[in-house]
């Protein structure tokens, strides 16, 4: 793992918290970045992913696409602008990235899918969806690290 310290962090970051906590995650509420562990290179990276949601002032989205999109350009932040102030080489093509994308990709098409036929519905609301097929109508939870629920309407 390349020698940075989370004091380190914490010095490069002054505006932000740094607090240990069950998942990585950025709360832009209370200005603080929650971390796991910091074991290993990978922990590394997914804290400056957390740092880049901080910097690119991502707070809320409405639409499931929007955090796609949050997500991905705080990926590509930590690998263009972060990584390489703490001298490590990214690319957003590395294995890890993609897998934490593909998760996010995979929440968004299991929550569009409708409970009654199948096919893939389109987002309504920020959480109800309806069926382009069959013309049902689902709302659906805001989870995104526990099961996801689907409730049909119709």
């Amino acid at each position: 793992m390349p020698s940075v310290s989370l004091p380190q962090i914490e010095h490069d970051f002054p505006e932000l918290q740094f607090k240990e906590g069950e998942v990585f995650s950025w709360n832009p509420n209370s200005q603080t970045v929650y971390y796991e562990k910091l074991d290993s290179q990978e922990d590394l990276v997914q804290l400056l992913h957390e740092i880049a949601h901080a910097k690119l002032g991502h707070k809320n989205y409405q639409y499931d696409i929007q955090l796609i999109e949050m997500e991905r350009s705080a990926w590509e932040y930590a690998v263009d602008t972060l990584a390489p102030k703490y001298g490590l080489t990214l690319s957003m093509d590395d294995d890890n990235i993609q897998d934490s994308l593909d998760s996010y990709r995979d929440w968004l098409h299991k929550r569009s899918l409708c409970p009654q036929c199948g096919a893939v519905g389109l987002q309504a609301t920020s959480s109800s969806y309806k069926c382009i097929n069959c013309h049902s109508e689902w709302r659906v939870n805001q989870a995104k690290s526990c099961q996801l629920k689907r409730y049909q309407i119709k």
